[in-house]
């Protein structure tokens, strides 16, 4: 049975001043990041001892803290988490949200006791990526930004996980989890924390430059009956980049309007003006939107023309005299507001406060002229900033609580304060005395007890037992006051710590600390071999090449290469598309390549959402009907559906399931997954640490580096519903191919220039994958076949100075890596 549903406040932290502010304005829960392992590197972030005391203070006010561990780690910083996250766990930590496999494994075995959150890095899409998390033992989920209602419905109906959404702040343009255009470009890997946000520079498309692949932020006030009904549990705010002041005012927003729902219902639901005004003075670019939840995309969910804070319009010009510009206000206008002048570069700060609808003058620089209309934005609302700081962020939220104090001469004092269900019991270090001459009075009594001075708390109650004629020395009352306030703060600390398993039961149990030199990969026959090579490999061996396919052009190249025999044998698997595996040409070879033993495992697609599911629900009677080898996956929710649909072949993982570390790889070979694709992001160094035993190597291809609900054909041609390619170019001139696939709406986005490690291919060798991979995407049927006999001859392979590689490429992180 699914518990009764309660709608939490989820704010962002990246300072501790952020967190303060988001409990002060009403925050439920708060997310963040310590210095190691969060996706927002470039926030302030917490040191150990701020998260220490940001768990307690969470729990002192009945609020939950939760930690990000929402990067992709290696083998080496997954020795280093078990440390990092003990005395979090110990304090009470609530929970750790996850993107990495091997973490969320890791963590469930070492800290059982505490949640683990699906991070929307997962990219999790549909039920059925929720039911295989909610097995493995998650407690929640971040699902993909780009859900619709109806789909965030139907896990909410299909699965007992509690479901937490982004109801506010930026979106970015990619599905989470699935960016590499950072990483490609510079080395700063958003799976890592270390996102330098190319997505919000001007890109040209059909020679007109944008901002592309920038959308604005968005906004929900107005959809939250809509979302609460939806089955979202968790309202999640973005800004973990962003000041106290914003994470004050958006919360307390939310806050405001949730409670409005729940107190009021739909019928006598509705958003002033002037909060939707407080939410855009505090960030926006150029407007809002309510994100996916009610579409599939659009041009005006894009920030076409700035990727910054456009602020709210504030005056309207009527007239220019020389530099003096003349316009109505058209909200009100404050003194030390900040009015945007020329992009910024020339901003106007107000001296006075200026009534809506009244006439404002203004000098502007020399020589610039603005024509009447013109509208000039508030950047900075300073009646606002002073306002959230008033009231959350230098403000001290107090907890009520109960105290009883009990004096009987002869006997020791003692104060019992309580808050909730838990209290705390202070005895005086004297027994009380008979008065001389001045016996206690009650009043004073409760005055000075009621001096609760800087503790979190606050008497609601307070109820006196005294003798008649009893005294105590005033130096020893508020003793005893500060030593049950004390007291009754680490009763409630206590009560969230945890025991750590020890490593006796660490050992008992099989879940060791991880040591990758002894991690084992169970064979087909259930044997256990290292993971690593173990250097038995010859230096001569080379590996056989896998062929990723997506065109019926490509197909035909491909087969017609393989079948006349110039590919030596070298050419052991072949990856089609699943949408070429209903074409004539596929049925007419099928048979041929597989007489000439090579393995055929359609490839799945990016992204598998209702829509998708509907479809192979469709395709699978004819695709397990085909005599295919394995399938392809690049998804959880594949995983789960073919799992579902009783498929008994081979299950191969692509890059983007991620396998950064042993762990990860340990999660899906005990998952009865044999093979996966070694991840894109690690150089050389780190693929062999890691050991490619079981992992094929991409050596060629255009790089997936965005996978996007967005559509840009549709933002700048409009939407023809026809699958093609288009051409974005950077800064640099360089060019992005965008390939659109229209059967399931997302589009992807691939690196300007190919992979290509063939100059690197003694290296290779020493790496010993699986096999090497080439992976085809736009290339022309001729264009394949000359990729092939470059691959597929011998000297290129020994020969390495005298390879020319006819084309202009990239080599990635190969000899690189990521930050």
């Amino acid at each position: 049975m699914k518990k009764e549903q309660k709608i939490e406040i989820l704010a962002p932290a990246g300072s501790y001043e952020c967190f303060h502010a988001a409990i002060q304005a009403g925050a439920d829960a708060v997310y963040a990041a310590g210095a190691r392992f969060g996706a927002r590197a470039y926030a302030d972030n917490f040191s150990q001892d701020e998260l220490l005391r940001a768990i307690r203070e969470a729990h002192l006010h009945d609020r939950r803290f939760y930690l990000t561990v929402n990067t992709l780690l290696k083998d080496e910083e997954l020795a280093d988490l078990y440390d990092y996250l003990a005395p979090l766990y110990a304090c009470g930590l609530d929970a750790v949200i996850v993107q990495d496999i091997g973490v969320f494994s890791f963590i469930r075995q070492h800290f059982p006791e505490m949640d683990l959150h699906a991070s929307t890095q997962m990219t999790l899409t549909n039920s059925l990526g929720a039911k295989f998390l909610e097995q493995e033992g998650a407690a929640r989920i971040v699902p993909s930004r780009e859900l619709s209602l109806n789909e965030i419905r139907k896990i909410h109906q299909d699965t007992n996980l509690e479901i937490e959404c982004f109801v506010h702040g930026a979106l970015c343009y990619c599905y989470s989890g699935q960016c590499l255009l950072s990483s490609m470009i510079g080395g700063r890997s958003g799976n890592r924390g270390q996102c330098a946000q190319p997505c919000r520079l001007p890109y040209t498309a059909d020679g007109k430059q944008k901002y592309y692949l920038s959308l604005k932020d968005i906004c929900t006030l107005e959809l939250i009956p809509d979302l609460i009904e939806a089955g979202i549990d968790s309202f999640k705010i973005e800004g973990r980049m962003k000041k106290p002041e914003y994470v004050a005012g958006v919360t307390s927003m939310y806050r405001k309007y949730v409670d409005l729902y729940l107190r009021n219902g739909r019928d006598h639901f509705s958003v002033s003006d002037q909060d939707r005004e407080m939410l855009m003075d505090l960030y926006n670019r150029g407007n809002s939107h309510t994100g996916y939840y009610l579409r599939q995309n659009g041009r005006d969910m894009l920030a076409l023309d700035r990727p910054n804070h456009a602020g709210v319009a504030a005056v309207r010009v009527t007239a220019q005299s020389g530099r003096e510009i003349s316009g109505v206000a058209m909200t009100q206008l404050h003194a030390q507001d900040v009015l945007e002048i020329a992009g910024g570069k020339n901003n106007y700060t107000f001296g006075k406060d200026v009534k809506k609808g009244e006439t404002v003058h203004f000098l502007v620089p020399k020589k610039m002229n603005f024509p009447k209309g013109t509208v000039f934005h508030r950047i900075r609302n300073q009646q606002l900033i002073e306002r959230l700081d008033h009231d959350y962020i230098n403000g001290k939220l107090r907890e009520k609580i109960y105290g009883f104090l009990s004096l009987t001469i002869g006997q020791k004092g003692f104060f019992t304060v309580c808050k909730g269900n838990r209290s705390f019991t202070a005895y005086t270090e004297v027994p009380v005395q008979a008065a001389a001459n001045r016996p206690l009075e009650e009043e004073r009594l409760r005055t000075q007890l009621m001096k609760t001075g800087e503790t979190p708390f606050e008497f609601e109650t307070l109820e006196l037992q005294i003798d008649p004629g009893s005294f105590l020395p005033m130096k020893e009352l508020n003793r005893l006051r500060r030593y049950a306030l004390d007291g009754l703060e680490e009763a409630i600390a206590d009560s969230f710590c945890r025991d750590l398993l020890s490593q006796s039961t660490l050992h008992e149990s099989g879940q060791n600390l991880p040591d990758s030199a002894d991690m084992v990969l169970a064979d087909s026959h259930g044997a256990a071999s290292p993971l690593k090579s173990s250097g038995s490999v010859s230096h001569s061996q080379i590996p056989g090449l896998s062929i990723l396919v997506e065109t019926e052009e490509q197909w035909n190249a491909i087969t017609g290469f393989i079948l006349s025999g110039q590919d030596h044998g070298k050419i052991q698997r072949l990856y089609p598309d699943f949408r070429l595996c209903t074409t004539s040409s596929f049925d007419r070879d099928l048979k041929a390549l597989q007489n000439r033993q090579i393995e055929i495992c359609p490839a799945f697609p990016y992204i598998f959402r209702e829509k998708a599911v509907a479809l192979f629900k469709k395709l699978y009677p004819k695709l397990s009907l085909l005599p295919v080898n394995g399938i392809l996956i690049r998804n959880y929710e594949s995983y789960q559906f073919l799992k579902e649909h009783g498929f008994d072949k081979k299950i191969i993982l692509d890059h983007n399931l991620y396998i950064f570390n042993q762990s990860s790889r340990a999660f899906w070979v005990q998952h009865g997954v044999s093979e996966m694709t070694a991840p894109l992001e690690l150089n050389a160094r780190e693929l062999g640490n890691l050991g490619l035993t079981n992992m094929e190597l991409p050596v060629y291809g255009y790089l997936p580096v965005m996978i996007s609900a967005q559509c840009i054909q549709n933002t700048v041609r409009g939407c023809t519903h026809t699958a093609g390619l288009m051409t974005l170019s950077d800064r640099k001139g360089l060019s992005l191919q965008v390939k659109n696939f229209c059967d399931l709406c997302y589009n992807v986005i691939y690196d300007p220039s190919p992979l290509c490690l063939l100059e690197f291919y003694a290296e290779i060798q020493e790496l010993a994958p699986l096999r090497s991979r080439l992976q085809f995407t736009s290339e022309t049927g001729e264009q394949v076949c000359r990729i092939l006999r470059l691959f597929c001859t011998e000297n290129n392979y020994t020969e390495r100075t005298s390879v020319e590689i006819p084309f202009d490429y990239m080599t990635g992180h190969f000899h690189r890596g990521i930050i």
